[in-house]
């Protein structure tokens, strides 16, 4: 079986899949990380991350403790490259966010072409994950955040698969990618609701220099 925890990246969310662990006895984590980073966790060791996986590991920081304390691996299933790639996408969303608050001026396309990239990125990534999955998976495994494809491949396999929701993903950058997604299907999607979510994960990033990235993603974005 799988149980696919679909968790943010804090540690009040993260943490409520250890009480799942506990209750179904799970014998393998499959977390989304670099798999560079699996042969770290497997010496009981955190890997020294750049920026832009600080808070996924500051996060996941306890879940990983009690594998460790359970002797249950750790595995990670993003393909470095990728998470490379996608690394730097992040970037360019963060360098536009600022040129949007500094400027005033929201170009619409420029967010929606690095959106769509990362998107992409992600969908050809589905079939690598699963196999990963498939290869290490032991008999009852906990996931987090592996996508819908993913879940589809793994059925196809044999694997029950069970979805848990930790976290109701409505963050302004949320909602930003599932309108790419509701275009990207040929939904006809103006610029106008492309703005005003843009708009919306601009004050997402002000509240989070204001009270942190934690407590910035317990608020209710409507």
């Amino acid at each position: 079986m799988i149980l696919n925890f679909l968790s943010v990246n804090t540690a009040w969310n993260r943490e409520k899949v250890i009480d799942f662990l506990e209750q179904y006895k799970a014998d393998a984590l499959f977390i989304d990380l670099p798999s560079s980073f699996e042969a770290y966790f497997a010496k009981e060791l955190f890997p020294p991350a750049d920026v832009s996986y600080v808070q996924d590991l500051r996060a996941s920081e306890k879940l990983i403790e009690y594998c460790w304390s359970k002797k249950i691996p750790v595995y990670c299933y993003l393909d470095n490259k990728l998470s490379e790639d996608r690394k730097e996408i992040q970037v360019d969303l963060a360098r536009i966010a600022l040129r949007s608050k500094l400027t005033g001026v929201i170009n619409v396309f420029e967010w929606k072409k690095l959106i769509f990239r990362d998107l992409y990125l992600r969908d050809t990534s589905s079939e690598y994950i699963a196999m990963s999955i498939c290869e290490k998976a032991k008999n009852m495994n906990a996931c987090i955040n592996i996508p819908p494809e993913v879940e589809i491949y793994l059925e196809k396999e044999g694997f029950e698969i069970r979805r848990i929701s930790l976290y109701d993903f409505q963050r302004p950058i949320d909602r930003l990618y599932e309108l790419a997604l509701r275009e990207m299907s040929g939904e006809d999607v103006s610029g106008e609701l492309y703005s005003e979510l843009i708009k919306k994960h601009l004050a997402f990033i002000d509240t989070v220099v204001e009270v942190g990235y934690e407590e910035a993603c317990k608020f209710i974005w409507l």
